[in-house]
């Protein structure tokens, strides 16, 4: 996933996959520890571990 925020305050990264446009597609939420030590702009390999209709939420590998 490509990394496009970071959002301390949740304690979450926000990502995207390569087949998903910014600002059209859903995010993917990277949870739980690392996830905002990542830098934006970086690729990180995640496992998704929850969905809903538009997002998907994620853990580092």
């Amino acid at each position: 996933m490509l990394i496009d925020d970071i959002d301390t305050e949740e304690g979450v990264a926000i990502a995207r996959s390569a087949a998903d446009a910014p600002e059209i597609d859903g995010n993917v939420y990277i949870e739980g520890k690392g996830a905002t030590d990542l830098k934006i702009g970086n690729f990180a390999t995640v496992t998704v571990i929850d969905a809903d209709d538009y997002d998907l939420y994620a853990e580092l590998v």
